[in-house]
């Protein structure tokens, strides 16, 4: 159980209808938090111009609007973070009652603070043509300071991790959306929109001395990829095994066998930085017809799945090297690279099971660009409201089929959806045997 208490206002001003300004404030007292520091003060300021009615302009433009604000927020944390929890047990071990055990392998932290957040923003508004054109564009900067997370400690303080406000994450980006009608008449109508966002983050500070956190519950089953916080670098990098390679990309083998180098580095972002979509709706006279494409780019995302199809010959790269061989034990398969200990091109056979499954220790091999462009919707509608007009019970009725995840028409990712997820975390960029994404039709009546 936990509660938050909060006082607010809010206010608001005006001068001729085009300059507006509105100012909030808020105090929270997180229970969470210790006595001495639950208690923050967050206010924002919001000024608007909408300089459309301030100066004369042509007829074909619409409307235009400048905003700046500035804000700051907070937030606690879960329970339980603060305070050592006990839990009563019931059995006897060596001839002792066991009473009581620590119920939690986290260490607490009495002296928590609350997470402090500050942003700006810029925007613009313009419309066109009576807003049959329109855009809506803002540039933002977040900075997140005294975050509360979860750090690993040494096993022998008799826990895993522990709790702290620790790091510094900056986040900037820029919106933008344009919304169109390029036709527009009697019978036919065609709306267009299409909106993206760009959002770039570091981290630019961990604690004193600290250079890299994981980040709590994300970690791979298998293939020893992380999800770290690293100074300098983007939010949530995915930190694993790289292979060996010489000074012109040439795989370096021991034996026949890939090698993974001595040290885990850096292998991509999970945090995709580009997203967006592009709605168009068509309606002709009584029918609509509407599709959606969805888009992110610039995140990568280590697959588990592929991994394991991998050490189990079921992916088709590992296909090479078996063919028209009728014994699974034959030394038959000389890999391309360079041996490690002659400097010469690779001649030893081995088993192409050894060579593959080798593959299972370097996550490198296994992290793809998550990058993808998907038909997320289409929608086909009728509106009956016409046939209507003459009775009293029913004003409008519309039939529509709505299909939903129908098409991925561009991905990186082989055998898997790039959507697909291990956990629902902070720590984004990790896969592990998840199911094939669904596809959904069905109809919607209003």
């Amino acid at each position: 159980e936990y509660r938050v208490n909060s006082v607010y206002f809010t206010a608001d001003f005006g001068w001729r209808n085009q300059l507006f300004l509105n100012v909030t404030g808020r105090n929270d007292w997180f229970s969470t938090l210790a006595p001495e520091s639950n208690s923050y003060f967050y206010p924002s300021v919001t000024l608007s111009w909408v300089f459309s009615d301030t100066f004369k302009h042509g007829e074909n433009f619409t409307f235009g609007k400048l905003r700046a604000s500035w804000a700051s927020a907070s937030n606690g944390t879960s329970p339980y973070q603060n305070l050592l929890l006990y839990k009563l047990r019931d059995y006897t071990v060596n001839g002792q009652n066991m009473v009581t055990q620590n119920n939690n392998n986290r260490y607490p932290n009495a002296n928590l603070k609350p997470v402090r957040i500050s942003e700006y923003e810029v925007g613009l508004n313009l419309a066109f043509f009576n807003n049959r054109l329109s855009f809506d564009m803002a540039y933002y900067v977040k900075n997140t300071k005294d975050d509360i997370a979860v750090i690993s400690t040494s096993s022998t303080s008799g826990y895993s991790s522990m709790v702290a406000n620790v790091g510094e994450i900056r986040n900037d980006g820029i919106e933008f959306m344009v919304d169109a009608t390029p036709v527009r008449n009697s019978n036919f109508t065609w709306n267009t929109t299409f909106n993206c966002a760009y959002n770039n983050s570091e981290v630019k500070f961990l604690g004193e001395g600290v250079e890299q956190l994981s980040i709590d519950g994300a970690s791979s089953r298998s293939g020893g990829v992380t999800v770290r916080n690293i100074v300098g670098e983007r939010y949530g990098m995915l930190y694993g095994y790289k292979a060996k390679r010489d000074e012109n990309g040439n795989l370096l083998l021991k034996d026949g066998l890939p090698q993974r180098e001595e040290t885990q580095s850096t292998l991509g972002c999970g945090v995709y930085k580009f997203t967006g979509g592009w709605r168009n709706t068509f309606t002709y006279k009584n029918f609509s017809l509407g599709f959606l494409l969805d888009f992110k780019a610039g995140a990568k995302l280590f697959s588990g799945t592929n991994l394991t199809l991998y050490g189990n010959g079921l992916h088709k790269n590992t296909l090479e090297g078996r063919l028209g061989y009728d014994d699974p034990n034959a030394k038959n398969f000389v890999a391309q690279g360079i041996d490690e200990t002659t400097g010469q091109p690779n001649t030893v056979a081995v088993r192409a099971q050894d060579y593959w499954g080798q593959w299972g220790e370097i996550g490198e091999e296994f992290t793809y660009n998550a990058s993808f462009i998907k038909l997320r919707e289409l929608t086909f509608g009728y509106d009956f409201s016409s046939l209507l007009q003459n009775q009293k019970v029913v004003k409008g009725l519309t039939l529509s089929l709505v299909a939903r995840n129908l098409w991925t028409i561009m991905k990186h990712t082989p055998n898997i959806d790039p959507e697909a997820a291990y956990n629902n975390s902070n720590g984004q960029g990790l896969e592990l045997n998840g199911y094939p994404a669904t596809r959904n039709v069905g109809f919607n009546l209003n």
